[in-house]
């Protein structure tokens, strides 16, 4: 891919897999710029959709080539963090935040870092994943949870707070959350 980013002389995006898909960009950046993460997708946003917004992000000197001159996909290794997002990370802290973040990793295989981070854009979440979490809620919590509120609310503190709500709005009997079942192979 080539960028139009004055920052920029090479991108590419790679879907990598881990615990789920998860799409990667590997940069780099023109003689003597530096890459900010966080700047760079602001950029992509302006252009494409959310879903295609890289959770990772790897800086290269170089694109790695293959003998042909073409690139080298498989030289392309991600290192073993993502780079860090210049938010403050907060941590669940209300029953409603700890199950949902519980249930995402559930669905995508790692536990959210942040109650910030967007299930979609920063944890690679993707539609049939957001179908799992919502039919997941939907059993957790015996309220509404439309599909489309994790699409709206992609964050674990506005999914909580969606859940919340609908919680205060339901009979007092039915606002305690069932948590998730553990089976041997969880930590």
């Amino acid at each position: 891919m080539t960028p139009a980013h004055e920052k920029l002389r090479a991108l590419w995006l790679s879907r990598e897999r881990e615990y789920c898909e998860r799409l990667a960009a590997f940069v780099v950046p023109a003689s003597g710029a530096e890459c900010d993460p966080e700047q760079l997708r602001a950029w992509l946003r302006e252009s494409l959709p959310h879903y295609m917004i890289p959770e990772l992000i790897c800086t290269l000197a170089e694109l790695p080539l293959n003998a042909a001159g073409k690139l080298d996909r498989s030289a392309l290794r991600l290192p073993g963090q993502p780079i860090a997002a210049s938010q403050p990370l907060r941590a669940p802290s209300t029953p409603a935040e700890q199950t949902i973040a519980a249930l995402i990793a559930q669905v995508l295989g790692a536990c959210p870092d942040s109650i910030d981070h967007d299930f979609f854009a920063d944890l690679g979440g993707h539609s049939l994943a957001a179908t799992r979490l919502a039919t997941l809620i939907r059993r957790a919590w015996p309220i509404a949870f439309p599909l489309r509120v994790v699409f709206e609310n992609p964050t674990v503190a506005a999914m909580a707070a969606y859940v919340d709500q609908a919680c205060a709005d339901s009979p007092a009997d039915t606002a305690i959350p069932r948590l998730p079942r553990r089976t041997a192979s969880d930590p």
